[in-house]
């Protein structure tokens, strides 16, 4: 990582903020190799994202009234706008309150996986390490906590997110085959002996050996 001072930062930015515009961060990881710092967060019904953070970037989060093409909202508002419970199209939801307001916003960090378009509770993130993982070696892995809301599909699940030769974008997104019932994936570690270890929410933490 570089120090602060090497970034020309926005105007009246405080240097003490790495990035700001983010709805609801559940996990950060830094890539092996780049050393960047990566960001899982939950999108508002739809479109949970991964970001690669950019020091003094913004995510595009901005859910005040009369933004985007938005009228006034409940309490002025509009992170949960239209209703949630009314099983409205994400793609429409993503319309009227996206995750990152490129209209408003149009030098935001642009998110490199948005779940294709759901939001499903990305949890926690980590990179994968180890020659056992064999061509996993060095891709993230992000808990899926599996929020059925609206229509929205129950995803308890851990993806696998392998990166371009670049490491700016992703290349490839595949669920892990699990050895138990799947649940609320909360989070996932990397363990000093090469295995991936994760919680879900009633407590019990699991080992996950490569091959096994």
């Amino acid at each position: 990582m570089f120090p602060l001072a090497n970034y020309c930062l926005p105007e009246g930015f405080d240097s003490r903020i790495y990035t700001y515009g983010h709805r609801n961060v559940q996990g950060i990881a830094f890539h092996p190799e780049t050393g960047a710092a990566i960001a899982a967060e939950h999108g508002p019904w739809h479109s949970d994202e991964i970001t690669i953070l950019e020091n003094g970037g913004n995510a595009g989060w901005d859910p005040r009234p009369n933004m985007a093409g938005r009228g006034d909202c409940p309490d002025d508002y509009c992170g949960y706008s239209p209703n949630q419970e009314e099983g409205m199209n994400r793609y429409e939801r993503a319309a009227w309150m996206p995750m990152t307001d490129f209209e408003t916003y149009p030098d935001a960090m642009p998110p490199i996986w948005n779940n294709n378009g759901w939001s499903q509770g990305t949890s926690s993130a980590a990179f994968l390490e180890g020659e056992a993982w064999g061509d996993w070696n060095g891709a993230m892995v992000v808990g899926i906590m599996g929020i059925g809301f609206g229509g929205t599909p129950i995803g308890q699940r851990i993806d696998v997110i392998e990166f371009n030769d670049g490491n700016t974008d992703v290349e490839d997104v595949t669920e892990m085959t699990l050895p138990m019932e799947p649940g609320r994936f909360r989070s996932v570690v990397m363990g000093p002996d090469g295995s991936l270890y994760t919680s879900i929410d009633e407590g019990t933490i699991y080992k996950l050996t490569p091959g096994s």
